[in-house]
């Protein structure tokens, strides 16, 4: 078996831009660059086999440098890929998403955007559960839902469009996950696939205005969602948000959490909904405060 480091000092060598004669006469030095980025990722792949997953995502990326050098973008793209894999593989989050992004710059500006979308939904996960920069994460799985929807992948779309809405909504951006879940709604109406589904869009839709303290967009969203959707009246969800509603005309927070518990009994609240549900509640009970 080779040695990785001996490998690494040729495609150093190989990386060197020409000099004197052949500079003078302009020779190409893309044929250099692209054998400096094959030694480069065989000592990467030598080092992933020793489980130095760091040392080899740092060669990857010296090899996709090269690469785009010796304008071989394509396959550069695919080694940042590479590098990312042995970072995320390497517990090294921070430089995953790096190489990450540079990979999705590189096809999205090659037109490849189902790509690129596919690359970015990973990148925002590991935002979300490694970094908890739920800020960019919002961002990457955002964007990764408008490629899905230029794609006409609407089942992926929502799912990227969801993640977002549900960070924005966690971190008290309410009406701007608002925006992002009547995207979710308009690309589920009439689908067949998620019709199902929009209860529980309308449902987390109507939350938000509530813990937004806007009844007034809380009723609208259960009058469309009547109208969309044959299944919501009558249904458990509308039975919650409809109390929900009364509950926050009245001022009542008991009553709140009595509808709650009722809810919950038969179907389990999730995290989420306990989150948003817990800041309904206490925008109530400061309301009663500001009364006394």
């Amino acid at each position: 078996m080779s040695d990785p480091q001996v490998l690494v000092q040729r495609a150093q060598k190989k990386a060197q831009p020409s000099s004197g004669f052949l500079k003078l006469f302009g020779a190409s030095d893309s044929y250099k660059y692209e054998e400096a980025a094959d030694l480069y990722i065989e000592a990467a792949n030598l080092y992933k086999l020793r489980k130095e997953l760091e040392t080899a995502g740092d060669l990857f990326l010296q090899a996709a440098a090269c690469q785009i050098k010796a304008q071989n973008d394509d396959e550069a793209g695919n080694t940042f890929v590479e590098g990312f894999k042995a970072f995320k593989a390497g517990s090294s989050p921070t430089k995953a998403c790096e190489a990450l992004h540079k990979a999705i710059d590189i096809f999205t500006r090659r037109g490849q955007f189902r790509r690129g979308a596919n690359f970015k939904f990973e990148l925002a996960e590991i935002l979300e559960g490694d970094l908890h920069d739920y800020s960019q994460a919002v961002t990457a799985y955002e964007a990764a839902a408008d490629w899905y929807a230029q794609d006409q992948a609407l089942a992926l779309a929502n799912k990227a469009y969801l993640k977002c809405a549900d960070l924005q909504a966690l971190d008290g951006h309410y009406i701007e996950a608002c925006d992002v879940y009547r995207k979710v709604i308009a690309n589920s109406v009439g689908n067949k696939l998620s019709q199902w589904s929009l209860k529980e869009y309308f449902l987390k839709t109507a939350l938000c205005y509530l813990a937004a303290d806007d009844q007034v967009a809380a009723q609208r969203t259960v009058a469309e969602a009547q109208e969309q959707d044959s299944n919501f009246s009558g249904s458990r969800e509308h039975e919650l948000i409809s109390a929900l509603l009364e509950a926050c005309a009245e001022g009542d927070s008991e009553k709140l959490s009595a509808k709650v518990y009722e809810f919950d009994r038969f179907s389990k609240l999730d995290k989420w909904k306990t989150t948003i549900l817990l800041k309904i509640k206490d925008s109530i009970a400061a309301a009663d405060d500001d009364l006394l």
